[in-house]
């Protein structure tokens, strides 16, 4: 049976239409020779005025089968654009029950499962419309549900995704979505290529921008990517995400005022996520309030809880301030949490060695270097607890190795003066003559900026 249309409404249809004119500056129908049927089905309109000249368009018992369908896809849309997943869910359904087989429910549903976050449901449906009509956004809707699924692998995705915007060139969401996914897996240009066509070809998503200022700032092009992500938050201002992001963009580029100013809407706008507290905190040690960026993490964790990315930044602003030992408390909060990373560890061994804890520095450092043996921070820290132990020579190669990963040669200067510390004048002379000759490599982007 067809569910009523009462259940779009949530009052009956009669008394619907009985007020749909009321107010309008514009009438629904514009042209004598239109029906609500053919505006419905023609008409490109606001969402609200979508959905009224549909509802009144279903409500004609003289429509076929055929074109009940294609005005409860055309309503379904308008409540998807307007966020309302479930009025867009059950018109989505009504096409269903007309005709269980019809690509244009299948696939809808599909997207509002996807919507909610339910994977598994999204790409059963997206299997079955991409069975009726293998196009561009079955082909797409189903690589990013199966992926989230985990029920595909990068590989059949990416030959997926690449499938949908052969048959669509244009398709712009599977090329973002294909950037996010390059993006994670290390390919970095690929993904900032494909981010730049979306922009161009749709000047006015904000989304694309903000891809493009993510990969920018991620290069540590920080005024190019300020410049991207300025104009994300203009064409979509309560873009959190790239708020965010132009906070940290703006710390880089040594504008903490601003940075500040950006850190405090993202908490306004989002209390329980961490970023915006760890970007006010960064942003008030730069001007210089020290004990009151150590209250702002402390009122974050109080609010949302410990987690690695807060408590190394809790750690990272302390040993800032020389306080190595509070510094050791956090760090080791940290990396006793699931989810911790290389830069956890990092830091977690830069601190140990300041504070002469040779053996736990190693293991800190070990287990970095496990997650990412060729980082050119995670090798330079190793060769500093490698002097410690006196093993100076491969401390030197690894000294090496760290530059040729791409440290910059600024640390050159820091490692010598270790390697004096530890009696090796002739070693550090040594060095810095192998070393007077080479240019500087660019400032690495591996330390934790985010």
């Amino acid at each position: 049976m067809i569910k009523s249309l009462t259940k779009f409404t949530g009052f009956p249809l009669t008394a619907m239409i009985a007020v749909a004119g009321v107010g309008q500056a514009k009438p629904l129908l514009t042209n004598s020779q239109e029906t609500y049927v053919s505006a419905c089905l023609d008409q490109s309109d606001t969402p609200e005025r979508i959905i009224e000249i549909c509802q009144h368009g279903l409500s004609d018992v003289g429509a076929s089968d055929r074109q009940r369908i294609e005005m409860l896809d055309k309503l379904a849309w308008a409540y998807y654009d307007l966020d309302d997943m479930d009025q867009a869910d059950d018109a989505f359904a009504e096409i269903l029950a007309l005709n269980p087989d019809a690509e244009l429910g299948l696939q809808g549903r599909a997207w509002v499962y996807y919507n909610r976050d339910d994977y598994a449901a999204a790409t059963a449906l997206f299997r079955q419309a991409v069975s009726r009509k293998p196009n561009a956004s079955n082909m797409a809707g189903l690589a990013a549900s199966a992926r989230r699924a985990g029920e595909m692998d990068f590989a059949e995705f990416e030959e997926m995704m690449q499938t949908a915007l052969a048959l669509n060139p244009e398709y712009t969401w599977a090329m973002r979505e294909l950037a996010w996914i390059l993006e994670d897996h290390n390919r970095q240009d690929e993904a900032l290529s494909l981010f730049r066509t979306a922009s161009e070809l749709d000047p006015y998503d904000p989304y694309a921008e903000y891809g493009v200022a993510f990969l920018l700032s991620e290069q540590n092009d920080w005024e190019a990517a300020f410049d991207h992500v300025s104009r994300a938050l203009e064409l979509k201002p309560d873009f959190v995400t790239a708020l965010s992001r132009r906070s940290l963009i703006l710390l880089m580029l040594d504008r903490p005022k601003q940075a500040l100013k950006d850190a405090e809407a993202v908490i306004e706008a989002e209390p329980d996520d961490t970023d915006g507290y760890v970007r006010k905190a960064r942003a008030l040690s730069d001007l210089g309030q020290r004990s009151q960026a150590h209250e702002v993490l402390e009122l974050a964790e109080s609010r949302v809880g410990q987690g690695s990315y807060l408590l190394y930044w809790r750690a990272s602003l302390l040993a800032d301030d020389l306080e190595y030992e509070a510094a050791l408390f956090h760090i080791r909060r940290s990396v006793a949490l699931e989810g911790a990373d290389r830069f956890d560890h990092r830091l977690h061994a830069d601190i140990a060695l300041g504070l002469g804890y040779t053996d736990e520095a190693r293991d800190a450092i070990d287990q970095a270097l496990g997650l990412y043996p060729d980082g050119e921070f995670e090798q330079y820290t190793n060769a500093l607890v490698l002097l410690v132990e006196d093993r100076f020579d491969a401390a030197e190669s690894m000294f090496d190795s760290a530059t040729a990963a791409g440290l910059h040669q600024d640390y050159l200067g820091d490692f010598l003066a270790a390697l004096v510390a530890e009696g090796r004048f002739m070693q550090a002379i040594k060095m810095r003559a192998r070393y007077k000759n080479r240019q500087p490599d660019a400032t690495s982007d591996a330390q934790r900026s985010n």
